[in-house]
């Protein structure tokens, strides 16, 4: 009876042992959001953001230091928080935000944390095109200007052919309130041409609509 006992007990011990260790190893805190659109207050970037705007935060100095730029360098999310515009990214690890007294005057970020293969990254790059295109952004009418076509082996291929020679993007706006750069760019082994090494990588820039009437 002892003996059942014993080992009832030593199995329980070592079930209550692996759920803890799955908890544990299976935790992982939330990510650090940072919530901005431009013309934000900064005040207001800081109190809306979990992420440490305060602590990276570069000032211009004079009897009243005023925010210069803030700077991700650590995993964070990045969410564009204009209501009816507005969008989220994936995580990334490169951001800027300027400002202008006191307000978000542009963001400069990447909705990735690496670099990606090509494949990887054009499926990324489609997910943000839809996205942008279901929250209302609108194509600026300048010449060559248009979507990614990507849908085809074709057109993935007539891409990435372009991307060894230059980035490619595309100019979205929103009138009177936002413009925004969408671009794709070969980042790494770019030079020997080779599809299998080449590494590229994705950019968001977002500033003010100076193009409506």
């Amino acid at each position: 009876m002892k003996n059942r006992y014993t080992a009832r007990r030593r199995f329980w011990k070592r079930a209550l042992f692996f759920a803890a260790f799955l908890c544990i190893t299976s935790f992982h805190p939330p990510m650090d959001v940072l919530r901005v659109h431009i013309g934000k207050n900064y005040q207001r970037v800081e109190g809306d953001s979990t992420f440490d705007v305060d602590g990276n935060t570069a000032f211009y100095p004079g009897e009243r230091p005023h925010p210069s730029s803030t700077w991700i360098s650590s995993p964070a999310i990045v969410e564009f928080d204009d209501p009816v515009y507005g969008f989220k990214l994936p995580p990334t690890i490169f951001g800027a935000v300027t400002y202008r007294d006191w307000k978000v005057r542009t963001l400069t970020t990447s909705p990735m944390s690496a670099t990606m293969p090509f494949g990887d990254a054009v499926v990324r790059l489609g997910e943000i095109q839809n996205t942008l295109k279901t929250q209302g952004w609108k194509l600026e009418s300048f010449e060559n200007n248009d979507w990614f076509y990507v849908d085809s082996v074709a057109e993935r291929e007539q891409l990435r052919g372009k991307l060894f020679d230059q980035a490619v993007g595309i100019d979205l706006y929103v009138p009177k309130k936002y413009s925004l750069l969408l671009l794709i760019k070969c980042y790494a082994r770019c030079d020997k041409h080779d599809p299998d090494t080449a590494k590229y990588l994705i950019d968001v820039s977002v500033g003010i609509d100076h193009h409506s009437d």
